[in-house]
């Protein structure tokens, strides 16, 4: 209906309400488990592919695949600077990674050298 001149705005019908729902729920879930590697390496993407693809073709993005946009943008940023991080506290602290790794098993009482010749099969 037209009140005073303004008419609202229509929602493209080439726009995805469930990529940007699924971009959204993704970037939730990379912001989250950004401390785990993996999951939010995966979720930062997929939520940054699919707030992409729920654009249809538009120009612009709506509010909800903006935000999915950021948080699985966010949770790839912080992924990134904690694991540049433990490697420079590995090079600073123990002198490499290995090193620390080493350090590490020893604390638990494990033999790093016979876990990795078990591993490696020698």
């Amino acid at each position: 209906m037209d009140y005073d001149g303004y008419t609202p705005p229509q929602q493209s019908r080439r726009r995805s309400r469930q990529m940007e729902s699924a971009a959204f729920i993704l970037g939730i879930i990379a912001m989250i488990l950004s401390c785990l590697v993996y999951p939010a390496l995966i979720c930062g993407a997929l939520s940054i592919v699919f707030a992409l693809l729920s654009r249809g073709g538009e120009l612009t993005f709506t509010p909800k695949a903006k935000a999915g946009l950021v948080m699985g943008s966010a949770g790839l940023v912080i992924v990134a600077a904690l694991t540049i991080w433990t490697l420079i506290v590995a090079q600073v602290y123990y002198g490499g990674l290995e090193e620390m790794m080493r350090e590490m098993y020893g604390q638990l009482g494990l033999d790093y050298d016979a876990i990795f010749r078990f591993s490696s099969g020698r």
